[in-house]
């Protein structure tokens, strides 16, 4: 068993901090982290990101409008989205947003595991 507190980065200019990464063989590599952004923020802050494993975002607190997969979507505090692998995104955060993420996808991506 492993536990990990919560924990969100100060640094405006690398809002995503990572918790853990672990490769489990039933579901492969999993990456969970937080993400602490300002209003106006823009993630990428010039063109679109891609990401090699599906992704799973809690929205916690705050307000943020995503596009990609050909839509544009506006999430709030409660709601969560789900962008599959290699899809290009592009995030605008509307108000000072905290949230969750999880990646998860083929081994490989990461052998960090925290239970050792």
């Amino acid at each position: 068993m492993f536990t990990q507190r919560m924990v969100w980065t100060d640094d405006t200019r690398s809002p995503l901090h990572e918790l853990m990464r672990f490769c489990d063989p039933a579901a492969n590599t999993i990456v969970i982290g937080t993400g602490h952004f300002l209003a106006g923020q823009v993630m990428p802050s010039e063109g679109y990101s891609r990401y090699p494993m599906r992704e799973i975002s809690f929205i916690l607190e705050g307000e943020l409008e995503t596009e990609s997969c050909g839509k544009t979507v506006r999430l709030r505090a409660g709601e969560l989205i789900t962008i599959p692998a290699d899809m290009r995104q592009r995030t605008t955060f509307i108000k000072e947003t905290k949230l969750v993420y999880l990646f998860f996808g083929h081994k490989g991506h990461g052998d960090n595991d925290p239970d050792g």
